[in-house]
């Protein structure tokens, strides 16, 4: 049954979702014209070119499965046969968190870029991240799950929008060097260029800043009525990661999703364990609240994909985790930024919303080497909640940027994932780098 709670975020859910196509967009795709080589809207075309890029994605991930003797890659025609019926699908199947929560999101990614290089908008190609995850588990999975189809559908849209962007940007240099990084940020987009069709898009030197960090970082969690168990990474690491930032935070004025994002990945260690993180926010679409000689803040609707493997186990290096936590969700954010010199400004970031979809997992001990995860050996939880994020930052023209943030989530389970949820799960994550 539906709770008051459950109702309440899922009418902010759709009601983001009808809202947002409101806004026109404009993409940054030139007139077409002989002159400037951008070629003309087709849409058979670009439907048939998406399909066949998507598909030779799925072909080429399985080949290297079936070499690698994964236990995924043995499909044959009964599974096949088998998994285009929906009552035969699991629930939750056996992958490794890291495989389900950043492995199918990157694999989303490929089937949404591939929609976006040959010419869709960001909403006409939410529809393509969707096909080419139902034609992964239905041809390319022994045995078919929905939270599979979830996670590669709403992790690839917001991944695979950030990473179509970069892509024009590296794309744009005509360095061998540059080809070789733009196929790594986006292998689709590279993979497209051998059917000879003009560029439908251009980078327009948005990246506003890179940047290489330094710092040390804690997680925690509580589970919910297992109290019990190990609640926190057991200790603090130091960590080092790189973050871009695309369009002007403080300035912007959105009216195409993601004209601004941020996208920051990390690793930590302290040499007995590590931490995997990746944290990332877009505007959907945003307004400027001040603009003077001192103060600049923008706002408006962002949309976030963050992912957490902890483990306190170092040798444990494929992919099971201690404490694992992931989060899609829609946030109000406010970007500020205070100039007190030319040498010296302070930035506030935050960010509050709705998780739309978050999974989380704890794993009570180290696992044997095999690919599959004991199910009953895990707690994990699948359900909607809140998040809350800040991030503040000192820079200093001489001495550098100093950066605190701190993360916070909370998700409870939904009915359809009972049986596979443990219960209510907060997490948090902390940090200071340079």
């Amino acid at each position: 049954m539906m709770t008051p709670r459950m109702a309440r975020h899922l009418a902010v859910f759709l009601l983001t979702l009808i809202a947002v196509p409101l806004f026109p967009q404009s993409e940054n795709i030139p007139p077409a014209s002989a002159a400037n080589g951008v070629q003309k809207r087709n849409l058979p075309a670009d439907i048939f070119y998406t399909l066949l890029d998507i598909n030779t994605s799925n072909v080429v991930l399985n080949f290297g499965a079936r070499l690698a003797n994964a236990g995924f890659a043995g499909v044959t025609f009964e599974t096949r046969a088998r998994n285009i019926y929906p009552s035969t699908w699991f629930w939750e199947d056996g992958d490794r968190f890291i495989v389900n929560q950043l492995g199918h999101p990157y694999q989303g990614s490929t089937y949404f870029a591939a929609a976006r290089v040959n010419g869709f908008n960001f909403f006409e190609s939410m529809p393509f991240a969707l096909a080419g995850s139902l034609q992964w588990e239905i041809m390319f999975e022994p045995a078919s799950s929905l939270n599979d189809v979830i996670a590669t559908t709403i992790g690839g849209i917001s991944l695979g929008e950030m990473l179509h962007r970069l892509f024009l940007e590296v794309d744009e240099s005509p360095s061998a060097g540059a080809k070789i990084g733009g196929f790594f940020v986006s292998p689709i987009g590279s993979f497209n260029a051998v059917y000879n069709r003009p560029k439908r898009g251009r980078g327009g030197g948005a990246i506003y800043e890179l940047q290489v960090k330094a710092g040390t970082e804690k997680s925690f969690a509580h589970f919910l009525g297992h109290e019990d168990e190990e609640s926190s990474w057991q200790y603090p690491g130091a960590y080092i990661g790189m973050n871009v930032i695309y369009g002007n935070p403080f300035t912007q004025i959105s009216r195409m999703p993601y004209s601004h994002f941020e996208l920051s990945a990390e690793i930590t260690t302290n040499v007995s364990s590590y931490n995997i993180e990746l944290l990332s926010d877009g505007y959907i679409f945003s307004f400027t609240l001040a603009q003077t000689q001192k103060t600049f803040a923008s706002t408006g609707l962002t949309m976030h994909y963050d992912f957490f493997n902890a483990t306190n186990s170092i040798i444990d290096n494929a992919g099971y985790g201690n404490i694992q936590f992931s989060s899609n969700s829609f946030d109000w954010t406010v970007k500020h930024a205070v100039v007190f010199s030319e040498r010296l400004i302070l930035t506030i970031k935050a960010h509050a919303g709705l998780t739309f979809w978050g999974t989380s997992m704890y794993n009570g001990g180290v696992s044997a080497g095999d690919y599959w995860v004991d199910l009953g050996n895990t707690r994990s939880t699948y359900g909607t909640g809140e998040n809350i994020k800040l991030f503040f930052s000192v820079s200093h023209k001489n001495a550098g940027t100093l950066k605190l943030s701190a993360a916070g989530y909370h998700i409870f389970n939904i009915p359809v994932s009972a049986n596979h949820s443990k219960g209510n799960v907060f997490f948090l994550n902390t940090s200071i780098a340079y």
